[in-house]
Order: structure tokens, then C-alpha cells, then sequence
């Protein structure tokens, strides 16, 4: 791809690429917690578990896929997009079959690792991933593009999936994702990036160009190809580690207990579920404009602010019982989560390039995954306790304010 005919022209230039990210980012919905939070009050009925009892549940099965995505997330370095797409969709089909089949505590926790594995972890991973390798100049507008899968699953799946439960149980409604998965979404993605290997062939003629040119302005700091081993002794990453985390510890503690922060504030469930749409709406607004301000003033620039959203929506928490007071939560909330993708996902590519970017970016999915983990399990032990949601709205206003100020201090003279 070239900047020629400028960059709308690259954008559109490959749209099959760009609507596979799309699906797949909406194929990863049923390893993501908005969907598993569905099933927690009937997994926590069938299997007598407390709030805290299915957060540890949650947290364990959530580790290990960090874990185990540090390995798996470089693959598509290595291998066939098409290949890693294929074995990772068909473990998300074994992953809803295992949810829908457990019996007690083991089966349980290999299904939540197995949802989140290839869910939430690879899933998305090779969503962002491939955009942001075989793009150039427009990986915020693509970047963008593709969170809106995640959007479409946050506006439309919690009253479909909710409304499957009431009418086949929970059990079977696994099972028929199983099945979307297995029966649509397979064959529908493969035949979009059928073409990869002549896509994978133009970059890798890029990069021999770059790495042959090494006297050329193409190998300047920020274009050079860093490893994962040399990244993780880059200061930077550990500054903006912080507000990477950030949007995934508080917006999985959020819709996980969805169900009991909603009770708690004596809002109702349906105002909530109705309202996600503002929550989408507002994640696809603020994902589109990061990746317009992301293409021209570049990454770095936003990762110090885009968290800022959460702060009304930890104000929000601490507000009122009105339910006006749920459209301050999602706005916000969804703001910041629409902001995520269109702005770190560039960032890893525009700091420390594309040739090793699936390994780079497993880390980062790691990380992120790990901050997923830890929520759920603290949030439980925290609603266990007796804190109140008052106090976790204060606690979410802390961690983003230290956390834009860690990327502040890392970025400030990059």
C-alpha cells in the first residue's frame, strides 16, 4: 500500500482487511466480560458461588490467559493470518461448547480460560494486530474502524443474549455462539482475507526496503524495528503501563458487576441495558476522532488524556440514585473504552514499529488481560465487604488520574 491518491485512498484501498478487523473484534464478544457478565447471576445460581467466590473464579481463568497469550500473541509474527484465525475461532467454538457443558469447578474455570483465551485475548489481538502491521499512514482511523466491532457487540448483544437466556436457558445459549462462531463467523472471515498472501508479500517487501536503507531517515528512532526483549527495557513502556491498564481494570469491574452496581444505586436493569446504546454511541464518536487526531498529531500525544473520561464516570458512580445518573456512567466509560483501541494499538506500531509487533503488542494484550483479571475478583471481595459503589466511583477518579500522570512524566520529552 503507498500514499498514493492520499490517505482515504489507503483506507479504503484495502477494506477487506478492515472489515475482517471489524468482525473479529464483534467475533471476540463472547470471551469479553460484557458477555460473560450476562451469564453471572445463573453461573453463580448453578454452582452456589458468592460475588467474590466467581471473581477469584474469574481472575484465575483470566491469568492464566495472560499467561499463555505472551506465547500464543507472537504467533502471528510467525505464521499465516489465515492459519492463526482458524485455530483461533475454532477454540472459541471448544470454549462456548465448555461453558455450556460445565458441571463444577474445573469444567468452570477451563471454560472461562478457554472464553478468554481465545476471546478476549487472541481474538482481538489479531484484530488490532493486523490492521495496525499492514497499515501505514491512517492506523488511527483503522484502528478506530475496527473498535467499532467491539461497539456494535456493546450496543446489541446484552439485550439479545439477555433475551436468548429467558427464552433456551443459559446453557444452550452457549452453545448457539458456539455455533455462530463455528458456522458464520469462520467461513464468512476467511473468505475476506483470502488474498493475504500477496497483502503479506507487499510488506514484506517494505520491510526489506526499510532494512536494507539502514543510512535513511526510514531507520530513525521512531521507525526502527524494535524487539520485545529491547522494548521491555525501554522506560516508556513501564511509564504508560499505567493508563494502558487503566480502561481495562475499570470498565471489566463495571460490567462484571453490572448487575449488582445497578441493584446497589436502585437503578433499574432494563434502564441500563437500554442506555448501552449511549454507551456505544459515545464509544464510536471518541474512537473515530482519537483516530483522526491520532493520524495527525500521532499517538503519543493522546495517551496521557484519553482515560480522562472515567473521571465523570467515577463521579457519576459517587452521585446520586437517579437513573439519569447511569447515562454519566456509560458515556464516560464508553468515551474512554472507544479511545483505547484507536490510540494504543497505533501507539506500539508508531514507537517501536511492525516487524515485531505481534510479540510487542502479546505484551501489552497481557497486561491488559492481567488488569481484567485482578477487577473482577477485587471488585467481588470489595462488594463482599461491604464497600459501597460511592467508594469504588472515588477509587476509579484515583487510578486515572496517577495513571495519565505516569504517561505524562514517560511521554513528556519522547
Amino acid at each position: 500500500m503507498t500514499d498514493v491518491g492520499g490517505k482515504r485512498s489507503e483506507l479504503l484501498s484495502d477494506w477487506r482487511l478492515l472489515l475482517f478487523g471489524t468482525l473479529a473484534s464483534l467475533a471476540s464478544a463472547p470471551g469479553q466480560t460484557l458477555v460473560i457478565s450476562l451469564f453471572n447471576a445463573d453461573i453463580r445460581a448453578a454452582f452456589s458461588l458468592s460475588h467474590g467466590e466467581f471473581g477469584t473464579a474469574y481472575m484465575m481463568a483470566t491469568l492464566a490467559s495472560a499467561v499463555v497469550i505472551l506465547w500464543s500473541g507472537k504467533l502471528i509474527d510467525r505464521y499465516d493470518l489465515r492459519v492463526v484465525f482458524g485455530v483461533t475461532t475454532i477454540g472459541l467454538c471448544l470454549a462456548c461448547m465448555v461453558a455450556g457443558s460445565s458441571t463444577g469447578w474445573l469444567t468452570l474455570l477451563l471454560a472461562l480460560f478457554l472464553l478468554r483465551h481465545f476471546g478476549q485475548g487472541l481474538m482481538s489481538h489479531i484484530a488490532v494486530t493486523s490492521v495496525n502491521r499492514y497499515y501505514q499512514t491512517v492506523r488511527g482511523k483503522a484502528s478506530a474502524i475496527v473498535n467499532q466491532g467491539f461497539t456494535l457487540a456493546e450496543a446489541t448483544l446484552p439485550i439479545t443474549i439477555s433475551a436468548l437466556i429467558v427464552a433456551i436457558g443459559w446453557r444452550q445459549s452457549w452453545y448457539v455462539l458456539g455455533l455462530v462462531a463455528a458456522c458464520i463467523v469462520l467461513p464468512l472471515l476467511l473468505l475476506l482475507i483470502a488474498d493475504h498472501r500477496r497483502r503479506h508479500g507487499r510488506y514484506l517487501d517494505r520491510m526489506s526496503i526499510l532494512e536494507a536503507d539502514t543510512a535513511s531517515e526510514l531507520f530513525s528512532r521512531t521507525q526502527r524495528q524494535w524487539t520485545r526483549a529491547e522494548m521491555l527495557r525501554d522506560p516508556r513502556f513501564y511509564g504508560v503501563l499505567p493508563v494502558v491498564l487503566a480502561p481495562s481494570f475499570l470498565n471489566t469491574g463495571l460490567m462484571f458487576h453490572h448487575q449488582h452496581i445497578v441493584v446497589s444505586k436502585g437503578w433499574q436493569l432494563e434502564t441500563w441495558y437500554l442506555l448501552l446504546m449511549a454507551y456505544a454511541a459515545s464509544s464510536i464518536v471518541f474512537s473515530m476522532l482519537a483516530g483522526i487526531m491520532v493520524d495527525k498529531n500521532g499517538a503519543r500525544s493522546l495517551m496521557p488524556l484519553f482515560t480522562l473520561p472515567m473521571v465523570m464516570g467515577g463521579a457519576s458512580l459517587m452521585a446520586g440514585n437517579h437513573d439519569a445518573w447511569i447515562v454519566g456512567v456509560l458515556i464516560s466509560f464508553g468515551a474512554a473504552a472507544g479511545m483505547t483501541s484507536a490510540v494504543t494499538a497505533p501507539f506500539w506500531a508508531e514507537v517501536y514499529g511492525v516487524q515485531h509487533l505481534g510479540a510487542i503488542k502479546a505484551v501489552a494484550t497481557a497486561v491488559m488481560i492481567f488488569a481484567s483479571a485482578m477487577s473482577p475478583a477485587l471488585y467481588g471481595a470489595m462488594f463482599d465487604a461491604g464497600i459501597t459503589i460511592p467508594a469504588i466511583g472515588l477509587l476509579n477518579i484515583v487510578i486515572v488520574l496517577i495513571a495519565s500522570a505516569c504517561a505524562w512524566l514517560a511521554l513528556r520529552k519522547s
